[in-house]
């Protein structure tokens, strides 16, 4: 790093002093993106994991989670980089509705350190968020899945794509509707443009699984478009019990 770029990073530092991706306190070092008190919480999704979603499974003889097995979901596999801990939840809602931008470039970072090599092994030709409504990305200013997406392809060197998959419709509030109710108000609201055709393997990303209805309704609509392959990448998730 030359002088110039020195007093560039001094200079931002001065002004905007690094804080802890998670408790959003300041570093000792200035240096660390997580501070040691949070290190605890920083919880990778450690194996055995579902080879569906890649959500951490009791036992290493079982190939899927129960939700995987009670669904038969159309991507390929799944990664999952954190257990959702109460910390990471909060660094997660931050950045989808406080505008804070930093939180998921970050996570995109950290899941290009962890999971490279796999999705080069997958043979991915692009990366694709999941997508918001127009309304919601403008009252928030940005999709916080693209975030995510543009960090992680920085990483892999992999192009994002987010002009194919779109949402058209708003849902109505889906915590309240029944596993099947959910999937069918969102193949209603997303919709997707035909691929090119030399577009196959593409990388769904979006930041917390749940019930996984969201990346069921998203592959479905890329299979549809032309995708041979969907595999999916989620910034957290819950660990089975």
């Amino acid at each position: 790093m030359g002088k110039k770029e020195d007093w560039k990073e001094a200079i931002i530092n001065a002004l905007f002093p690094p804080r802890c991706i998670l408790c959003d306190e300041l570093t000792e070092s200035g240096k660390e993106e997580i501070c040691p008190a949070c290190k605890a919480y920083e919880k990778i999704m450690e194996e055995p994991v579902c080879k569906k979603c890649g959500r951490g499974i009791l036992l290493d003889t079982e190939e899927y989670c129960g939700n995987c097995k009670r669904h038969g979901f159309s991507f390929s596999t799944g990664m999952m980089l954190y257990e959702l801990t109460e910390e990471v939840e909060d660094a997660l809602v931050l950045l989808k509705y406080k505008g804070r931008k930093d939180k998921g470039i970050f996570f995109g970072k950290k899941a290009g350190e962890v999971f490279g090599e796999k999705i080069k092994e997958l043979g991915i030709q692009a990366i694709i968020p999941v997508p918001v409504h127009p309304k919601r990305r403008r009252e928030r200013g940005y999709n916080q899945a693209e975030v995510i997406g543009e960090s992680l392809a920085k990483v892999c060197g992999i192009p994002l794509v987010s002009e194919y998959l779109q949402r058209v419709k708003k849902t109505k509030a889906l915590k309240d509707c029944s596993p099947e109710e959910r999937l069918l108000n969102l193949l209603e609201a997303i919709h997707c443009e035909a691929l090119p055709f030399d577009l196959k393997r593409v990388l769904l990303v979006d930041d917390i699984f749940t019930t996984g209805a969201t990346m069921e309704a998203c592959s479905r609509k890329l299979l549809e478009a032309g995708a041979e392959e969907v595999h999916i990448l989620s910034i957290a998730g819950r660990v089975e019990r």
